[in-house]
């Protein structure tokens, strides 16, 4: 994958997935942590393992450097007492992580989160690549190969969308974007679907106008968008969900004050905002359209 895409990844799939130093359950039953990486390998959604799927989600979760509450390397038989107490309380999977704090014990460090959030990045992308269907996705602009990604971390890298496979086969990114939603669609999940939609359409813009492939841009002509380069920047403006609320506002009004602006009024759509805020995501290497 181009570089654009692993320096961006965290700052794209945090606001998703959270930043989770603990064990806890996902919406479907499985043992997950870090910034939603899932640690758990028994096949069937919201149920008990079998002796075989607990051995080797526990081998899994072992690849981790989990703490103990002094700070001491946690030993496997504490590992696995955190993953059962967790993977034993299914009915609290609904409720979110918080529900499993008091269950746990062991903690990671954020050096080991983003370290094994690469780790199964680049795992990922091997999967990935190995698909006949994907075999030229070194060559795909960032923003295709940052929506096919996106679409792993959640699905999984052999996913099966056969429609969508014969469009980014072709290259043809209009064609993905149509193709790439998947259910339910929502919460963060409809999030997603919104992103990696966009960026497929964005990855036909930046062909269309010859931009370097491993350049990644983003597009500030919409609510939408404009919390995308808030985010980039490093302001908070919520849920990227095109909704421009006082959350996002705050943000946009932090952006305004640090930049001097003359309008310092939250509005994200006013032409010297936007024009900022490209001027500022272009600083930092992405290409900009909207702005």
């Amino acid at each position: 994958m181009h570089p654009a895409i692993q320096n961006y990844w965290i700052t794209f799939n945090e606001p998703l997935e959270g930043r989770v130093n603990f064990m806890y359950l996902d919406q479907k039953g499985w043992v997950s942590t870090g910034v939603g990486n899932k640690i758990d390998e028994t096949v069937a959604a919201n149920s008990a393992p079998t002796p075989a799927e607990r051995a080797a989600s526990l081998a899994l979760a072992g690849e981790l450097g989990w703490l103990d509450s002094g700070g001491s390397p946690a030993a496997p038989e504490q590992i696995a007492a955190d993953w059962d107490a967790v993977k034993s309380r299914l009915d609290l999977a609904p409720q979110g992580h918080r529900a499993f704090r008091s269950l746990t014990a062991l903690n990671l460090d954020d050096k080991e989160i983003d370290r094994f959030v690469f780790v199964k990045l680049d795992q990922m992308e091997i999967v990935l690549v190995g698909r006949q269907d994907f075999t030229d996705f070194a060559s795909w602009p960032a923003n295709a190969q940052l929506a096919t990604l996106s679409m792993c971390w959640a699905l999984g890298p052999a996913f099966r969308f056969p429609k969508l496979q014969r469009h980014v086969s072709a290259r043809d990114w209009s064609g993905a974007a149509a193709e790439c939603h998947f259910e339910p669609d929502l919460g963060t999940i409809r999030i997603r679907n919104m992103l990696d939609r966009a960026h497929f359409l964005l990855a036909r813009a930046a062909e269309d106008q010859g931009l370097p492939a491993e350049q990644l841009a983003l597009d500030v002509s919409d609510e939408f968008g404009v919390q995308g380069a808030l985010l980039a920047l490093g302001y908070g403006p919520g849920p990227q969900d095109g909704v421009a609320g006082p959350t996002t506002q705050r943000a946009v009004r932090a952006f305004q004050s640090d930049n001097v602006l003359a309008s310092q009024n939250g509005a994200w759509d006013d032409p010297e905002t936007r024009g900022a805020l490209g001027a500022r995501l272009m600083e930092r290497g992405f290409a900009v359209f909207g702005g």
